[in-house]
């Protein structure tokens, strides 16, 4: 009736984990307490499985740990593109000639030209 030797059934009674009962030396269980003892073996032993298959498995965290890798792999890209593209904006100290024309434009005379986008006049 039993995976369980009658000394194991003895000792779950004992810990009142089988319901029991001792007569003149000998522990005694009838079928259906044995049946309910086995049925909530059987589904702690599925609880378990299914706590554990809560957990992140290993394939997983290798999935998080090589997304992590691109996240800073796509930074360190970001930064550096920022930093060369920075210093590429910069045009250095260049010196500007204001002067105006017999019309009264102004006429600005630069090194690099691309170095002049736009020029706003403000009044003194």
């Amino acid at each position: 009736m039993s995976p369980y030797s009658a000394d194991y059934l003895g000792l779950l009674v004992r810990k009142n984990k089988l319901a029991g009962v001792k007569k003149e030396g000998k522990w005694f269980t009838t079928k259906e307490a044995l049946d309910e003892y086995l049925k909530s073996v059987a589904e702690a032993s599925y609880q378990r499985q299914e706590t554990l298959n809560v957990k992140i498995p290993a394939i997983e965290n290798r999935k998080a740990l090589l997304n992590l890798k691109w996240a800073i792999a796509l930074a360190a890209v970001v930064i550096v593109s920022f930093l060369i593209w920075g210093l590429g904006t910069k045009k250095g100290n260049q010196e500007f000639i204001v002067e105006k024309d017999a019309n009264n434009n102004l006429i600005i005379h630069a090194d690099d030209p691309s170095a002049v986008g736009s020029v706003t006049v403000v009044p003194k």
